[in-house]
């Protein structure tokens, strides 16, 4: 049981470092987009959606993994209560 909760908090750490980074990319896209509204006009629009469209990617990735480490985490807390034999 000691693996599991151990296992468990170090889940917790990388799913607040994922949503860390997730609100991350959120604040700088709203900081591109303000940027683009005043900006953008002095840059290339290309450019711009490449920009964009790299930061999407990275926020979905994290967004998957961030799926993944709270799926486990579920499957570990049913783990746990079934060796404490509580059914949930």
């Amino acid at each position: 049981m000691k693996d599991w909760s151990r296992t468990q908090t170090q889940l917790t750490e990388q799913e607040i470092t994922l949503m860390r980074r997730v609100e991350t990319c959120e604040a700088y896209l709203t900081f591109i987009f303000a940027y683009t509204e005043q900006e953008g006009h002095n840059y290339h629009l290309v450019a711009i959606e490449e920009i964009v469209k790299a930061v999407c990617a990275l926020q979905c990735e994290w967004l998957a993994d961030l799926c993944h480490i709270r799926l486990e985490k579920a499957f570990i807390t049913n783990r746990l209560q079934q060796e404490r034999g509580i059914e949930g």
